[in-house]
């Protein structure tokens, strides 16, 4: 348990942060595919899926699976599942289930939200449940980024959210860096915005360092470019699929097992 000090100034430091406005996701159904590569070899997929399923709710869906290749050496199948509620102040997360397999590591927790500035956390690998006072307006990751595609975006600032990672919470610093102009699925020379945010733990494909982000320069802020840095080199995603209707979830396994190699 963090001392009441810093539980104090992380609460001070939430109400420091950016209400979320009439950008980014629109609340209708959203599927972006992303192919993934490392050391500009082919990968993996990605998958991140976005739904209201229920007025004033929000339920998100973030998965990633190494190819058939990579696979022999260094398999990764990871999940991710957020619900959230959607109200006039942005985002406010119910729960967040993170399971993570990549080669011999994995992870198995579950984040509940019972009521603000409190999470509590079960470990299912250990067996364990701990609870953890937080800042009040405290985002779980996928909820994070979310609001931050709401967010103006201007160039040179940097908005700050109380985030929980895994059994971390601190305040998230994402800095503007500027725009610029990429080939991407959206076309040649599309604008986009660059930013970097500054995470304090690592993430899918082991992400250990740097990250940053181009999003579309407009009012969807949709994700086009992710570059991070991981043991050995570097991840690039890239944006390779936008969908609006809905896929059958898989009672077992993964969407993108199935999708991955397809053109879909």
């Amino acid at each position: 348990m963090k001392p009441a000090l810093l539980c104090l100034l992380l609460c001070c430091l939430g109400t420091m942060t950016v209400r979320a406005e009439a950008r980014g996701w629109d609340g209708d159904y959203e599927r972006l595919h992303f192919s993934i590569h490392w050391l500009f070899v082919p990968a993996g997929m990605a998958i991140l899926e976005a739904r209201s399923p229920a007025p004033g709710r929000a339920r998100f869906r973030l998965e990633a699976c190494s190819n058939a290749a990579v696979d022999l050496v260094y398999e990764v199948r990871d999940l991710i599942r957020a619900e959230a509620r959607r109200t006039d102040r942005g985002l406010r997360p119910l729960g967040y289930r993170f399971r993570q397999q990549e080669g011999r590591h994995r992870n198995d927790l579950t984040l509940d939200f019972p009521w603000p500035g409190t999470v509590r956390m079960t470990d299912h690998l250990e067996q364990k449940t701990i609870t953890y006072p937080v800042a009040p307006d405290t985002l779980d990751m996928v909820s994070a980024f979310f609001t931050t595609r709401s967010l103006p975006l201007e160039a040179g600032e940097t908005y700050r959210l109380p985030v929980v990672d895994k059994d971390r919470h601190y305040i998230l610093s994402v800095e503007v860096l500027g725009r610029e102009r990429l080939d991407t699925l959206l076309g040649e020379d599309t604008p986009t915005v660059k930013i970097h945010p500054r995470l304090q733990s690592d993430g899918i494909f082991k992400r250990s360092g740097e990250m940053h982000l181009w999003l579309t320069d407009d009012d969807r802020h949709l994700p086009v470019r992710m570059e991070s840095r991981v043991k050995y080199g570097k991840v690039i995603s890239e944006l390779t699929g936008i969908y609006r209707q809905a896929l059958e979830i898989p009672r077992e396994g993964l969407m993108c097992e199935l999708l991955r190699g397809e053109n879909r």
